[in-house]
């Protein structure tokens, strides 16, 4: 971040050096009340203008860089100050009050919205992004896309035969539930089995399969789901008695659209008391649940596991590489990714520590960005990951 140069302070006039001092005691008071709240939430977009006395016809450049780096201080300040003070007595034994006024946030990236020579000040006006990124633990999507492959099921020899049926009820159930979420748009293809080598080593337009019955693919920025559900019972014996136990463990791995990397595993393991075997078999009977009964235990903690699994995902960032071509940076996000005009996407900065990006354009399957700082070439941005956050 610029730091502001207080020897520049020093060339301008009296009457200027007091109407600066006005206005940055005016930020401090109001930036340490208000500035420092509002960059408790993340950042803010702030407009700021910056002065600077032309000292001759030659110095007009400098003049502008003066005003550039007051304009940024100014902006700086407004996401609230820490203030030190010190108190020196001079030889007449007055007393001498001395303050030094540090911003308290940064600024991430900005872009010059005007400048102009007034009479003998040169003006630069400046929006800037102050404070800090939104946490990136959650990004809390507006919504996500997700496809449900084929589950893959084992049941040990250790299970009981009937206990298959309790797999293919689980899996019935996840889709019903995951479907029920309101932040999710579910495709279920849980009669297709995923295999990215086969999709990879496919070109649509001429493959027979893709042709007559199509392939299922999982686009950029969307979400492919696979289940695995293991069932297998295991004997504990001690003092006559033998209780026979079954387990349950789901799991559903979610897979990042287009390369099919694995993002996210999330596992649910479930145990249910079969049966009981000791000396009294009447009272062995008696005491054994029914089927019913335990296909209710097994399925009774599924609402809770699928909620929290839908929670994780829609946590995860939404990312993209930005391509350039026809003069535009563009991604292959848009609505149907939830990516909306005048959404925000940041990039790791050169000059700043960031560069944001603002939609300016978007369609279902693409969008089109500008960055803040219009004096950056859009060229140059080619290839950056970009993750696209909300504006609070």
């Amino acid at each position: 971040m610029v730091r502001p140069a207080l020897k520049h302070w020093k060339i301008s006039s009296r009457a200027f050096l007091a109407s600066r001092a006005l206005c940055a005691i005016m930020l401090v008071t109001f930036g340490v009340l208000g500035g420092l709240q509002a960059l408790a939430g993340g950042f803010e977009f702030v407009q700021t203008t910056g002065r600077a006395v032309i000292m001759h016809q030659d110095a007009e450049q400098e003049a502008r860089i003066m005003a550039l780096e007051d304009a940024l201080y100014m902006a700086a300040l407004q996401g609230g100050a820490e203030i030190n003070g010190f108190s020196i007595i001079t030889t007449d034994t007055a007393i001498d009050d001395h303050f030094v006024v540090r911003p308290a946030s940064r600024i991430l990236d900005y872009r010059i919205v005007n400048e102009v020579v007034e009479e003998e000040h040169y003006a630069v006006t400046v929006e800037a992004a102050v404070g800090d990124l939104p946490d990136a633990q959650c990004q809390a999507r507006s919504h996500s896309n997700v496809t449900i492959y084929a589950p893959t099921i084992r049941v040990a020899a250790t299970a009981p035969a009937w206990t298959r049926q309790f797999a293919d009820m689980a899996m019935h159930d996840v889709v019903m539930l995951l479907d029920d979420q309101p932040s999710l748009n579910v495709q279920a293809a849980t009669s297709t089995r995923l295999d990215p080598a086969a999709l990879a080593r496919s070109n649509d337009a001429f493959d027979y399969t893709a042709l007559t019955s199509g392939r299922v693919r999982v686009s950029k920025g969307d979400f492919a789901i696979l289940p695995h559900i293991n069932l297998f019972g295991e004997v504990s014996r001690g003092f006559g008695v033998s209780n026979y136990q079954m387990t349950m463990q789901l799991t559903l791995r979610l897979l990042g659209g287009e390369d099919y990397e694995k993002l996210l595993e999330h596992q649910l393991t479930k145990i249910i008391d079969i049966e009981q075997n000791s000396l009294i078999r009447s009272l062995d009977v008696i005491s054994r649940p029914k089927r019913h009964a335990i296909l209710s235990d097994m399925r009774e903690p599924l609402s809770d596991y699928i909620s929290d699994f839908a929670t994780k995902l829609l946590c995860r960032p939404l990312k993209a590489t930005l391509n350039f071509a026809d003069g535009k940076l563009t991604t292959p996000l848009g609505t149907h990714h939830g990516v909306g005009v005048n959404s925000l996407a940041v990039a790791s900065g050169i000059d700043t520590p960031w560069q944001i990006l603002r939609v300016s354009a978007a369609g279902p399957m693409t969008s089109t960005l500008t960055p803040l700082n219009s004096q950056r070439e859009a060229a140059g941005l080619a290839g950056q990951v970009i993750e696209f956050m909300e504006l609070n």
